[in-house]
């Protein structure tokens, strides 16, 4: 499934003291559509966006660390460029809202392949604008571009054990069944995206909010994917924050290099 690479390979210019920022306001009883418009609210913002990251992943009996380059520019492109060994570049992920594209430098190949042909073959109801959410503690709503008030009636609503609240919908195409957890703060916690059919499984929790811009963003995310075949836990720690920089994520395959599959590339990163 391909949101296990894309996981498992895987913002100002002052480097602000961290200090990390606890939930400590109850939660309130508040109408469905207030609780939404709260949630956007406390959405971060950015243009363009840059981080590094130290990344750690386990897969079976494998495990794998590395520092990575993240860059966005929003609505525009994705990309992470994982740097094992003093900073050199051994692999690349690049995801717009119509491909997605994997440069492996070790082995001089790559994949390109649109959206529309990755949902054929692997139907887990996400896109580009879904993987962005996710790396930026945003909602979304699958299938679309961008939110706005009145979608939050594509959401059922309930309460969690701890009193949080849970919002839940469900992707039409694909069936996926996704649900964001949020607590006493309108934090987005935790991000769950299930496709019961094909027994695939993500989960995306936020951990260690700290302040920057008056709005905090989590500096550790925690990963867990699993399917019938595969389980991979991975974990993201950011840091060097910088947002609204020029940048300019290019796509570039070098003339040299050999096209192959996306499986190809899962069976180095989490064998069966």
């Amino acid at each position: 499934m391909i949101i296990c690479l894309l996981s498992a390979v895987a913002f100002t210019a002052c480097k602000p003291k961290q200090k990390i920022v606890y939930s400590t306001a109850p939660v309130e009883d508040k109408a469905y559509h207030e609780l939404f418009n709260d949630v956007i609210a406390r959405e971060f913002p950015y243009r363009t966006l840059s981080a590094r990251l130290n990344m750690g992943m386990t897969s079976g009996t494998k495990s794998y660390s590395s520092r990575a380059n993240l860059r966005i520019v929003r609505d525009k492109a994705l990309q992470i460029s994982i740097q094992p060994l003093f900073g050199v570049e051994m692999f690349r992920i690049h995801i717009n809202p119509d491909t997605l594209f994997l440069l492996d430098r070790m082995n001089k190949r790559y994949v390109l392949e649109s959206f529309s042909t990755l949902k054929q073959l692997y139907p887990v109801g996400f896109d580009y604008y879904t993987m962005q959410s996710l790396f930026t503690n945003a909602l979304f709503v699958s299938g679309k571009e961008e939110i706005d008030a009145g979608d939050y009636s594509a959401f059922s609503y309930s309460r969690a054990s701890d009193q949080s609240y849970r919002m839940t919908a469900k992707d039409a195409d694909s069936g996926i069944d996704y649900s964001f957890t949020v607590n006493g703060d309108d934090r987005i916690t935790f991000a769950h995206l299930m496709q019961s059919e094909k027994k695939q499984d993500m989960q995306w929790e936020y951990h260690d909010f700290t302040v920057l811009h008056n709005v905090t963003f989590p500096h550790k995310m925690s990963i867990t994917l699993s399917s019938l075949s595969r389980k991979i836990n991975a974990e993201l720690l950011f840091s060097d924050i910088v947002t609204n920089d020029s940048l300019k994520l290019e796509l570039n395959i070098p003339s040299n290099y050999t096209k192959t599959s996306i499986d190809e590339i899962l069976k180095i990163l989490s064998p069966k």
